[in-house]
């Protein structure tokens, strides 16, 4: 592949369009030929600014990006799929560009900018026609250059762009380019020349590369160094996305274990999505799930909820219980259905459960007390009964009413709930 021009001009952080020649708009100049396959993406990206001067709307309204594309496609004409495809993303990371002025931008910037990540991702994700990531690898690798190097020259840049980086990483890696000497070109150009407030682009970024060269350790010291800068889940659960996607669940099995941080246990939604991968890796090894206790119980107490969970899922029900004990938490607080799996298959393991409910009900020594505590009794009667135990039960029940004789309102209670005559 032949070697790129690096593709940003900048004054200050301002994009600056092409040079003019004859006297003419700069527009005229680039596009004499009406071609997107001639044009650099510099090129590309200074014809989207250039239009873009002329545009009535701002670009924080709706219409900002359809008035855009309009007097974009008036200069570039008889596009083919490839070419409509590749200036589409252009103009979307040209527009994310303009609404992500700093990272303090208004409320219709935020909206805005949102707006076109979306656009963009679906772009990525669903336009791409099967001819373009074999035969216009070299557009592609320009268009992550131009990303790439657009976060070295500016202080703060849109955290969408390192997605969008990365995704197109992706689709060169599955053109069958050649990724090995592509890998280490860019592992030298993702080396230096980023600022202190852009670190995490470039640790992501390589740990990327390093991911396709099959040096999860290496990958992982970056991920663990992007931690100080603003790494998220999302970030990580890529990786886990595309080894899923390609089936390799030993490979998997192992991310899954070293991104067990607490950062995943604290941030919202994100212990779903783990856990989802677990159950996916279990699912095709068995053998996985003694790693994934020890990967869920080292993430405690963020994990708390998944953890109950998957005690419930694989019918650890003594497990569960005595979790909850540990935790001190309320029989009554679960609809009865929640605790059918447990009564059904170990209902001894409620036992303790129900009793210790029972007690802690007691000490509140009022009456909605009194009246929760007669609720557990008679879940306690049914048990011991399905056990068979009634003996036991009778003289548990002596004992609790003796021991309680001078609680008239529970006593009450207890006769109302026809647990004594």
């Amino acid at each position: 592949m032949p070697s790129l021009p690096f593709i940003v001009i900048m004054r200050g952080g301002i994009y600056e369009r092409p040079k003019l020649k004859k006297g003419m708009s700069g527009i005229m100049t680039i596009t004499e030929s009406n071609r997107l396959s001639e044009l650099s993406i510099e090129e590309c990206q200074g014809l989207i600014a250039g239009c873009a001067e002329g545009a009535a709307s701002s670009p924080f309204q709706i219409n900002y990006g359809n008035e855009v594309r309009s007097k974009v496609r008036l200069f570039l004409s008889e596009l083919t799929p490839e070419e409509a495809w590749l200036l589409e993303l252009n103009i979307g990371l040209f527009l994310l560009r303009k609404q992500s002025t700093d990272r303090h931008s208004g409320y219709f910037a935020q909206v805005a900018a949102s707006e076109t990540i979306d656009t963009i991702e679906a772009h990525l994700n669903s336009g791409l026609p099967p001819e373009i990531a074999v035969k216009h690898q070299g557009r592609l690798l320009e268009t992550a250059v131009y990303i790439r190097e657009t976060v070295k020259a500016n202080a703060w840049f849109p955290p969408a762009y390192l997605d969008i980086y990365v995704e197109l990483w992706l689709i060169l890696v599955s053109s069958d380019a050649d990724s090995p000497r592509l890998f280490k070109e860019e592992l030298s150009h993702l080396a230096d020349g980023f600022g202190k407030e852009n670190k995490l682009f470039p640790l992501v970024a390589r740990a990327w590369i390093h991911f396709w060269l099959q040096e999860d350790q290496a990958a992982w010291r970056l991920l663990e160094a992007a931690e100080r800068h603003r790494l998220n889940p999302g970030h990580v659960f890529r990786f886990l996305r595309v080894l899923e996607e390609a089936g390799e669940w030993i490979r998997l099995e192992a991310w899954l274990s070293h991104c067990a941080t607490e950062r995943v246990g604290r941030s919202p939604g994100s212990l779903d999505t783990y856990g989802r991968y677990w159950e996916a890796v279990v699912g095709q090894l068995p053998e996985a799930e003694r790693n994934m206790w020890s990967a869920i119980t080292s993430l405690l107490p963020y994990s708390s909820s998944l953890y109950e969970e998957n005690l419930m899922r694989f019918g650890r029900w003594r497990q569960w219980v005595d979790y909850q004990l540990s935790l001190g938490s309320d029989p009554l607080d679960f609809r009865a259905k929640d605790l059918q799996p447990i009564e059904k298959e170990a209902p001894e393991a409620l036992l303790p459960f129900y009793h210790q409910g029972t007690e802690k009900y007691v000490l509140l020594r009022n009456r909605h007390g009194y009246k929760r505590a007669v609720k557990l009794l008679k879940r306690l009667a049914k048990l011991y009964k399905k056990l068979k135990r009634e003996q036991r039960w009778d003289v548990y029940i002596e004992t609790f009413v003796s021991r309680h004789s001078r609680l008239r309102a529970l006593q009450e209670e207890l006769r109302k709930g026809k647990l004594i005559p």
